[in-house]
């Protein structure tokens, strides 16, 4: 039945981690680094859209999760997967719990789009952002910006007020080269030019990075064409000085004022023209003028067009100053990003001026840069063996380059787009390292270094989601107990910007990661510990509960997962203000209801279905205040369900039946309606009814013909009941509703697994030709469904039954056996079992040393020897690493190689396999020591 976590069908998938319009900590960690990337590289139209997106995310985010790329069946005991549950079952996130991301984090978001804006030279929006900041909120940071807007629209008194209202250390360190430039702004608006001067090289010197300095001197250029009002007659004066001191450094001064004064007069193409004449007239010996005139040329005629295209090019490729080529290609980025990927001033223009330059000898001053240019376009355009080949370059030819954290970025955000989890890790934590060490590693105090910082957390929460999404468990695990540990320390010095996901989702995801991987003992003494950390919110802490009890609940731990819920449940009903619980209070509404639900249940699967009937009915009559009616209509059902299922362990049939039927009268066309006939049908079904069982499984297909969910559940469910009956007649049957079940609801997910049981039931007639057609065609139409390898395995042992008459099938059994034992992507159960069939393939076919060979090595000492391995071990997967000892056992004997075989036998008891009564009467009958002492440590 389902549980009211979601309200869906049963069977329906949940999600551990987040889906739809929530970003997951990792997504909006790589968003972030990728519009920081963006406006350090010149794009800052690109960043705007990012800070935006990531801006809208806040304000939605939730409690979110990574996406579970393997979501689970939440059905307590069903699943839609025949069989059970996935293998890689993936956690439950509640709903919304209205934690959302911080204010903090939300502000820096803000100032951050207010930064790109201005670099865009979109003054009035940034403004417009900048505004919406409330009032209380408008620390240094903000009054920065807003000096900086002020003295952009030449509000000089303005800006000196608010340039006065804070001081430089309550800057994070690497804005306050910015505090020093907007000095410097005020100095020469006031005419004070020696001061002017000297605020700009201190902002320039002080800037943390090659690129900060390129910013600084594009803010300085942009600043000279901001001449307020100018008059004609001003302009005339201008021009008079120019010409007056033509062939003087003065001069050169007061043609660049002249242009910038025609600019301002709506003369745009005349300032163009001055500005090429004295390009024309400049000797070749006054390089740093030119770079200037190149540069301001650039900004008057608009990098996307001829003219100023030509100069800021020309500033790029023969440029003598490295922070003026930078500003220059910075320019030429920022155009391209808004233009199409063609024609002048494009995308496309762009990476061919950066082609040239590129291929060019010598090599070229600033060539990290230009690579990682490239890099960045080629990624923007997912052209990623591109974006790769450059960062690697860069890597690989500047190993001391200051940008060497960016390249790994790139790397890392073409491995994650690409599903390459994997190798993005590796970059992430490879980025993570070119940083240098921690500022709190070194003593700084908790403003230094804060971009680092924040990059240094993006990373650590990037390589512990992506180890999850790549199913490695033990890695991630890991990799969120680094961030919580040493990204996150107790003291609280971390400043608040930083947090993209709360402490209680990392510390979630730590339990969840060791629920994943198999490690329940370890994520309850990790949620125990935890617990005591007053970080661990109580939402999450109760998720994390739930989570744990769900996976207990998979494992068959019934009475351990209704003891631990029971405990959860009774701390907050005491309403203990200790660390280890949390009030009623902290808790949604909706949260109490679904755990006190979920306690009811777990009751039931421990094996107490007298105290199910009490917690059921007093769920009904309690339910907490704020619950929606819809929830609370769905709980009354869900327990009324659960009280039929008690009933019925009970041996209280009547009164069970009764109950169903009133569920049934009371909405015949609920949901509850439809688990009441799936709970009776399961009633019958496990008390081997299997005729009384069908005709309620048909019923539910009947009744409900145009639901898309319950129609083919209860049409295969149909034919289990049928098969289980196991004459030819009842297999055919089965068969038949398999095909139509198939026919009537195409688009059911159900298919792939109906078609799988209707191999298997066509090997049971011995109709193995036409099973091989129905498992070949599931490999050719579902070759990326997560199940793919049990019709791939299905496959090799119809090929391998048919060999026994034809051995042309013996080449093809080989074939996808091997191919399953060794593909790392695969289940080990499956792997496992497909090792056993190959090592009898080969024992029949004469081949013994390569049968032992293949059960020894590639099974046993891979999958059970291997204690990483063994964990993964599943109930099927333990059963058939129990025959193949019982087989290689046997092997040894037939060979006369009695220790071994006993050595093999004694493994199925040292490890805790199933059929230890077998090997004991196999040790026994040869002499064998049972008390293992022979292979005891």
């Amino acid at each position: 039945m389902p549980t009211p976590f979601v309200g869906a069908a049963e069977g329906g998938e949940g999600q551990a981690l987040a889906t739809g319009a929530e970003a997951s900590a990792g997504e909006v960690a790589l968003d972030l680094m990728a519009a920081q990337r963006a406006l350090r590289l010149g794009f800052p139209s690109a960043a705007v859209v990012l800070y935006r997106d990531l801006l809208q995310s806040a304000s939605v985010r939730s409690g979110a999760r990574p996406d579970d790329v393997h979501g689970a069946a939440l059905a307590p005991e069903r699943s839609s997967t025949p069989g059970g549950s996935s293998p890689n079952a993936g956690g439950d996130r509640l709903p919304p719990d209205g934690k959302g991301l911080g204010t903090e984090f939300s502000k820096m978001l803000r100032l951050g789009l207010v930064t790109a804006l201005m670099d865009d030279g979109r003054f009035a929006e940034a403004a417009v952002v900048l505004g919406e900041v409330p009032e209380a909120e408008r620390g240094a940071q903000w009054r920065l910006r807003a000096g900086l807007l002020a003295a952009a629209r030449r509000d000089f008194v303005e800006a000196r007020r608010l340039v006065g209202s804070f001081r430089p250390d309550e800057l994070p360190s690497e804005e306050r080269a910015w505090a020093l430039f907007l000095q410097g702004v005020l100095a020469d608006a006031a005419g004070s030019a020696g001061a002017a001067r000297s605020f700009f090289e201190q902002a320039e010197s002080g800037a943390a990075s090659p690129e900060a300095q390129a910013r600084f001197v594009l803010a300085r250029a942009r600043g000279l064409l901001r001449v307020g009002e100018v008059s004609e007659a001003a302009a005339a004066e201008a021009r008079r000085n120019m010409e007056r001191l033509r062939g003087r450094t003065a001069g050169l001064h007061f043609a660049r004022t002249y242009a910038a004064m025609l600019d301002a007069l709506g003369r745009k193409g005349e300032a163009v023209a001055v500005l090429q004449q004295q390009l024309m007239a400049l000797p070749a010996t006054l390089r740093g003028e030119r770079d200037d005139f190149q540069l301001l040329l650039g900004l008057i005629a608009g990098a996307e067009s001829g003219p100023g295209r030509v100069a800021l090019r020309n500033l790029v490729a023969s440029g003598s100053d490295p922070a003026k080529q930078r500003a220059g290609l910075h320019l030429l980025a920022q155009v391209s990003a808004g233009e199409g990927a063609g024609g002048m001033g494009g995308v496309g223009q762009l990476e061919r001026d950066l082609d040239q330059l590129l291929e060019a000898s010598p090599a070229h001053p600033i060539l990290d840069d230009l690579l990682l240019v490239r890099a960045q376009l080629a990624l923007s355009a997912k052209r990623y063996a591109q974006a790769e080949r450059d960062a690697r370059a860069l890597l690989e030819k500047f190993p001391g380059s200051q940008r060497k954290a960016e390249a790994y970025g790139v790397l890392m955000s073409c491995a994650w787009e690409q599903f390459r989890y994997r190798a993005s890790a590796d970059f992430a934590a490879q980025a993570a390292a070119a940083l240098g060490a921690p500022p709190h590693a070194s003593g700084a105090p908790p403003h230094a270094g804060e971009a680092i910082s924040l990059q240094r957390f993006s990373l650590g929460v990037l390589v512990a989601e992506a180890w999850f999404r790549a199913r490695d468990y033990l890695n991630a695990a890991d990799a969120y107990t680094a961030v919580i540990r040493d990204l996150l320390p107790p003291s609280g010095e971390v400043a608040p910007s930083l947090l993209i996901a709360s402490v209680g989702d990392l510390m979630f995801q730590r339990v969840l990661s060791e629920i994943e991987a198999g490690r329940l003992a370890t994520a309850s003494e990790v949620l125990n510990e935890l617990a005591a950390d007053s970080r661990f919110d109580a939402v999450s802490r109760w998720q994390a509960e739930w989570n744990l009890a769900r996976a207990l609940q998979r494992e068959g731990r019934m009475v351990e997962a209704y003891e631990r819920v029971s405990r959860l449940v009774a701390e907050d009903s005491a309403g203990d203000a200790s660390a280890a619980s949390r009030t009623p209070s902290a808790l949604p509404p909706e949260l109490q209801a679904r755990m006190r639900w979920l306690q009811a249940r777990l009751s039931l699967l421990a094996g107490e279905p007298e105290e199910t009937l009490r917690l059921a009915d007093a769920l009904i009559e309690w339910m907490p205040e704020g619950v929606g009616e819809a929830l609370a209509e769905e709980l009354r059902s869900s327990c009324a369900l659960l009280k039929a299922e008690s009933l019925f362990r009970l041996g209280r049939r009547e009164e069970a039946v009764a109950l169903l039927q009133e569920v049934r009268e009371a909405s015949a066309r609920s949901n509850a309606a439809v688990q009441s006939l799936i709970v009776e049908a399961g009633y019958y079904a496990g008390q081997g009814q299997t005729v009384e069982a069908q005709q309620l499984y048909t019923k539910l297909a009947d009744d409900f013909p145009d639901n898309p969910t319950y129609a083919p559940y209860g049409r295969y469910q149909a034919a289990l009941q049928a098969e289980r009956r196991g004459q030819d007649a009842n297999l055919e049957e089965a068969n038949k509703l398999i095909e139509q079940m198939v026919t009537r609801y195409p688009q059911s997910p159900l298919v792939f697994y109906a078609r799988l049981k209707q191999g298997d039931l066509l090997r049971k007639l011995n109709q193995f030709p036409q099973a091989q057609q129905v498992y070949e065609s599931l490999l050719n139409n579902y070759p990326q469904h997560p199940d793919v390898l049990l019709a791939q395995l299905a496959l090799a042992e119809c090929h391998n039954a048919q060999s026994m008459n034809d051995s042309a099938h013996t080449g093809r059994a080989l074939v996808l056996f091997e191919q399953l034992r060794d593909r790392v992507d695969a289940p080990v159960d499956v792997r496992v079992e497909a090792g056993l069939n190959l090592g009898h393939l080969m024992l029949r076919g004469g081949q013994a040393d390569q049968a032992e060979a293949v059960w020894w090595r590639d099974v046993v000492t891979a999958f059970l020897l291997d204690e990483r391995m063994a964990s993964q071990l599943g109930v099927r997967g333990r059963y058939w690493m129990t025959r193949t000892l019982l087989e290689l056992g046997a092997l040894y004997e037939r060979q006369s190689r009695l220790d071994q075989a006993r050595e093999a036998w004694a493994l199925i008891l040292k490890t805790g396999l199933p059929g230890a009564s077998l090997a004991e009467d196999r040790l026994a009958r040869t002499g064998g020591d049972q008390r293992l002492s022979a292979l005891d440590d």
